[in-house]
């Protein structure tokens, strides 16, 4: 009996002897699988495959415009993209306020674009043509040529633009005016929406005013260049209160902080 006990013991330990052996090689296999993903993903795949763009912000451009614009073919190698290049090439576009370019490991490159906002439509000449001229709020003129769609804008007179060309800006004296008219179009478009034109007359002593000509009635209003929301709801106002008078006004001045008012017909 004792001798045949010993003799299964043993038989036992023989046959667990395997497993530790057996962990081992799933273990080492487990650690190849794992360096070989980790080397994939760190060399093979950046420096072999194309980037994976991914663009955001643009709505009037489409991607393939958008990849014009940046001046990719869709072949770069992650590996040899450039980043600030690319960056750099997008901001000089006079569509673009503001361009992000990142570079993701191991392959995705995302790129986002600001557009410009019109805030004001003004008019140019090239070649003896009459073109529109779309102008921001940091007084860019960054589109020529084109109508503003959809965007309801006031006309931006008393400017010359001889030969327009994308990118150029307006005098920095003007910036306020137009850094105004893109706060009300965001806090109050209807307001806005009442003015038709907005014309720049300068002073012979230096700086200028403002003639501004609302949509529903032919009396023009005369301010000084603090065109706000305040502004343009008290010339409203006034407005109201003189279309109920019989004199045949033109012009109404509320430059001085009162209101002063011309016929039509007598001389300034």
């Amino acid at each position: 009996m004792s001798d045949m006990y010993v003799a299964k013991n043993a038989n036992a330990v023989v046959n667990e002897d395997w497993k530790p052996y057996l962990l081992k090689i799933l273990i080492g296999i487990l650690l190849v699988v794992i360096v070989a993903e980790f080397a994939f993903y760190t060399i093979v795949v950046p420096t072999t495959s194309r980037i994976n763009l991914s663009l955001l912000g643009s709505s009037s451009l489409g991607y393939d415009e958008l990849c014009a614009a940046a001046g990719l073919s869709g072949s770069e190698k992650w590996i040899d993209f450039n980043s600030a290049a690319t960056a750099s090439r997008l901001a000089s576009n006079p569509l673009f306020e503001s361009v992000t370019v990142e570079k993701i490991f191991p392959d995705r490159v995302a790129i986002t674009v600001t557009e410009r906002v019109p805030v004001a439509v003004a008019f140019g000449t090239i070649n003896g043509r009459t073109v529109p001229v779309e102008i921001d709020r940091t007084g860019v003129a960054f589109r020529i040529g084109n109508k503003p769609s959809g965007a309801n804008v006031p006309l931006l007179t008393g400017l010359t633009f001889e030969n327009p060309v994308a990118g150029m800006h307006l005098h920095a004296s003007l910036r306020p005016l137009l850094e105004q008219l893109s706060i009300m179009e965001d806090t109050n478009p209807v307001l806005l929406s009442s003015v038709s034109e907005i014309k720049i007359e300068t002073k012979t002593w230096g700086g200028y005013d403002l003639v501004v000509y609302p949509v529903n009635t032919p009396v023009r209003v005369r301010t000084d260049k603090a065109l706000n929301e305040d502004t343009l709801q008290y010339m409203m106002l006034v407005l109201d209160v003189v279309h109920d008078l019989t004199l045949d006004i033109d012009e109404i001045d509320i430059r001085a902080g009162t209101v002063a008012y011309r016929v039509k017909g007598e001389r300034i």
